[in-house]
């Protein structure tokens, strides 16, 4: 349904809130990685604009690219000059000696809406687990500030024993908590570990399909296929049934959609994977669970 706008009480229309998008300039990527040329450039808010406002989007979260210090003031820069991006998620390192010092900053910024540590692949298997982490982890929750979750499905355990010991963190899963999509290896322990996420937390999760990190030169071989409603729709399906709509919101990932897809692609693919929601529903997963969650 593209053109969406969604009638709330009062009959006032609300469009659709993207949760999951990147910006970045060309000369801050080069410092952190080389992805495929169709996305080695430098993506504006005006080209996010393009893409997702035939469709009614009319607010996006800018998640961090890139983990330097100029990478989060180019974060800044973007939210204050664009209406579009209504909120950023710059990377911290939860054991930051100045962990305090630096939330205490960002929550101080107008578009500052939750932070991002990468766990996909981190060379140190235990590290969401690690006691300095945990530390970060309650100074972030004190302040209740969202917290993104980049993981796979291994770091799933994980989240349980964060939550153990900061039961009130605001936290959401990127990306379905990436289970293994391509080969679905894992999909036995994505279920039982995610389903156990969602009984046992207060987690929220990413209704978006976001790249692997160790499928990246596979995907750049075969760029463009998109994915197969049937591959994707078991697991929507499993996080509809355990999250409920009021804990699950929706996310492109554009432009690393664009390796797969486009912009409408990843959004027309999500919604057959869904089925037919009810209104309520739809609302909640395209606008309601974003707003409340971000607080935008």
């Amino acid at each position: 349904m593209e053109g969406s706008t969604f009638t709330r009480n009062g009959g006032v229309e609300k469009g659709i809130i993207d949760t999951h998008c990147h910006l970045w300039r060309l000369e801050l990527l080069r410092r952190s990685w080389t992805p495929a040329s169709t996305i080695f450039r430098t993506f504006e808010a005006k080209d996010l604009a393009k893409d997702c406002n035939p469709i009614g989007v009319y607010q996006c979260v800018i998640v961090e690219a890139g983990t330097t210090a100029e990478d989060n003031q180019a974060l800044e820069e973007v939210a204050a000059s664009s209406e579009l991006v209504s909120g950023i998620v710059p990377f911290i390192d939860l054991a930051s000696s100045n962990l305090d010092e630096q939330l205490d900053y960002w929550v101080g910024q107008p578009k500052f809406r939750g932070i991002r540590m990468r766990f996909e692949d981190h060379p140190d298997p235990e590290i969401m687990t690690r006691a300095r982490i945990l530390e970060g982890f309650e100074s972030v929750s004190k302040r209740r500030i969202p917290f993104d979750f980049l993981v796979t499905t291994r770091n799933l355990k994980d989240i349980l024993t964060i939550y153990e010991h900061v039961p009130e963190l605001k936290g959401v899963i990127e990306h379905m908590g990436k289970p293994d999509l391509r080969r679905g290896d894992d999909r036995e322990e994505w279920s039982r570990m995610i389903t156990v996420v969602a009984k046992h937390t207060g987690a929220f999760c990413k209704l978006s399909i976001g790249p692997r990190a160790a499928d990246l030169e596979e995907i750049y071989a075969s760029q463009g296929q998109g994915w197969p409603i049937r591959v994707i729709q078991p697991y929507v399906q499993l996080l509809l049934d355990q999250f409920g709509s009021e804990r699950l919101m929706w996310g492109s990932d554009w432009p690393l959609v664009l390796l797969e897809s486009d912009y409408r692609g990843a959004y027309q693919t999500m919604r057959s994977a869904m089925g037919q929601l009810d209104p309520v529903g739809e609302m909640q997963i395209f606008h309601d669970t974003a707003a409340q969650f971000y607080g935008l």
